[in-house]
C-alpha cells in the first residue's frame, strides 16, 4: 500500500533544472543518476517530516566534506517499511526521537556555499521502500 507524504518544505515546490543541473528523480550526474529529488528551499527554512518517523541516523552526503550533514529517517506504524534519507540540512534531534508526520524535522543548510548561486537551493530527498530505493515524486501530493 502506497501512502500520501507531506510535503517536506511546505510549498511542494521542487528545484527545477538549472546550471548545475536538475532535480528530478534520474537525472543525468555524469556518470550515474540523480537517486532522489531535490526541495527548493531557502537557507534555515523549517523542514518538516514526510510521514510518522524515528531518526535512525546521521552522517554525511560528502566523504570529503563534513560540513554538510544528512539526516535518516524511518517510519512507523503504518509508514514502518518507508525510510528516507534528506541532505544539506542543519540538525537538533537526538537518534531515536520519535517525531509525527508534518513536525519540524531540520532546517535546510545552504548547498549554494558549495557549488555557488547558479544552483538553485534545496535539501535532497531520497526514498527506499522495503530497502529498495524508488522514485518519490509520486508520494507526495501538488509537487511544483
Amino acid at each position: 500500500m502506497k501512502h500520501e507524504f507531506t510535503s517536506i518544505n511546505g510549498t511542494g515546490l521542487l528545484r527545477k533544472c538549472d546550471p548545475k543541473g536538475c532535480g528530478n528523480f534520474g537525472a543525468s550526474r555524469g556518470n550515474h543518476t540523480h537517486r532522489g529529488i531535490d526541495f527548493h528551499v531557502i537557507p534555515n527554512q523549517q523542514i518538516k517530516a514526510p510521514f510518522p518517523c524515528t531518526v535512525n541516523r546521521y552522517g554525511y552526503p560528502y566523504s570529503d566534506d563534513s560540513s554538510y550533514k544528512l539526516i535518516e529517517i524511518v517510519g512507523t506504524g503504518a509508514y514502518s517499511n518507508y525510510r528516507a534519507k534528506i541532505m544539506y540540512i542543519n540538525t537538533f534531534l537526538s537518534i531515536g526521537d520519535k517525531i509525527d508526520k508534518g513536525d519540524l524535522l531540520c532546517t535546510a543548510d545552504d548547498i549554494t556555499q558549495k557549488y555557488g548561486s547558479e544552483m538553485t537551493p534545496h535539501v535532497h530527498f531520497e526514498l527506499y521502500v522495503n530497502n529498495e530505493l524508488v522514485n518519490p515524486t509520486n508520494y507526495f501530493k501538488n509537487l511544483v
